[in-house]
């Protein structure tokens, strides 16, 4: 579960992820790793528990000792994570 789904949404929308993302693909494919990251971990994502770059590594490192995510979808996880603490941060 994402903390603020809907604002999220707005945000890559208005923001972009890069350069040459499709915005509509961009949005479900963060929506989708966020909840990935949800799902593997047990918890609901929010600025409690991601609210800045400590703790994206933390939830990374936790993803990596689990064992059941490869380190490519990791990376795609971080990116979506990083998208969350900008937005949560007003970047």
């Amino acid at each position: 579960m994402i903390k603020y789904q809907t604002e999220f949404e707005g945000y890559i929308k208005d923001n972009g992820a890069g350069p040459y993302d499709k915005v509509a693909a961009s949005v479900k494919s963060y929506v989708s790793s966020l909840n990935s990251v949800s799902k593997y971990l047990g918890i609901t994502i929010s600025v409690k528990v991601l609210g800045s770059e400590s703790d994206m590594d933390e939830l990374c490192e936790r993803l990596t000792l689990l064992g059941k995510v490869s380190e490519k979808n990791i990376k795609h996880y971080r990116t979506a994570m990083q998208q969350y603490v900008n937005m949560m941060n007003g970047v």
